[in-house]
């Protein structure tokens, strides 16, 4: 069992700026000091870490540079989250292509998994075969990077089509695609993570882990969700595989966040 640390609560979130123009060069990015992140992460306990695309594809014209930065720190890249829409039929050849440059990449820094975010919302809302073809283009994403040795998987998200229970459901009754559980997003989403973890645990690829209070995101043991429930279960169950910590969104110190959570989670998976 490993546990990582997701980077991206420690700088904003956007996209790059030629993916509004070109969907082959969508991707999500963290501004930030990469390697001062990843200092700071690892200066807490953490080993391993996860990064959105774009601050893993900003080094293909050099991946020595970060191959290096991992291993001054002693540390390795357990996943990468990666987004799209997925739902539109003259983009998907596109956001393939770019799903196999995240892949490349991904394999050259041992990379083990791909969290798979999106499914868009059209501007008239979600129809009913929205989720037959979000189905299949995440079956055609997960495809590509098991050519490259990596395990995809979806991970439910707010503001996307998969945000409820019941959209869930629906979700992965058209794909065959694995899950990557993120307790908060599922909370958010009016959902019960310990209840998705029980009926998706078959499908389960590596889990996230996050709080939620009345202000949102939060570090592990300071909001309301069972933790420790959700944790017990797994032991329970046997689960040998990966943990991602994640404090996205989160209004107070990065650091704090990710001190906070690793102290909570002593004794329970340190």
């Amino acid at each position: 069992m490993r546990l990582g640390y997701m980077t991206n609560g420690f700088g904003p979130l956007v996209g790059e700026g030629g993916g509004v123009t070109s969907v082959k060069d969508i991707r999500y990015l963290t501004m930030g000091d990469d390697e001062e992140i990843l200092k700071k992460i690892t200066e807490t306990g953490f080993r391993c870490i996860e990064v959105l695309e774009g601050n893993l594809t900003k080094y293909c014209s050099d991946l020595s540079v970060l191959k290096d930065m991992l291993q001054k720190y002693s540390a390795e890249m357990m996943s990468v989250c990666v987004g799209a829409n997925f739902i539109y039929q003259d983009a998907l050849e596109d956001e393939m292509f770019h799903m196999e440059t995240v892949a490349k990449a991904a394999r050259e820094v041992g990379v083990t998994y791909a969290a798979l975010c999106g499914g868009a919302i059209r501007g008239k809302g979600i129809q009913e075969d929205d989720y037959r073809l979000l189905g299949k283009g995440l079956d055609m994403a997960a495809k590509v990077f098991a050519s490259y040795g990596i395990e995809a998987s979806y991970h439910p998200h707010l503001g996307s089509m998969a945000e409820g229970p019941d959209q869930i459901d629906k979700l992965f009754s058209q794909t065959s695609i694995k899950i990557c559980p993120d307790l908060a997003h599922i909370a958010a989403g009016g959902g019960d993570p310990l209840e998705v973890v029980k009926k998706y645990y078959d499908r389960i690829s590596f889990v996230h882990l996050k709080d939620l209070d009345d202000n949102g995101f939060a570090p592990l043991g300071t909001g309301r969700l069972d933790i420790d429930g959700v944790l017990d279960y797994l032991k329970k169950q046997n689960y040998e595989g990966d943990y991602l910590v994640e404090v996205d969104g989160y209004a107070g110190d990065p650091v704090y966040a990710c001190k906070t959570s690793y102290e909570f989670l002593k004794g329970k998976l340190i």
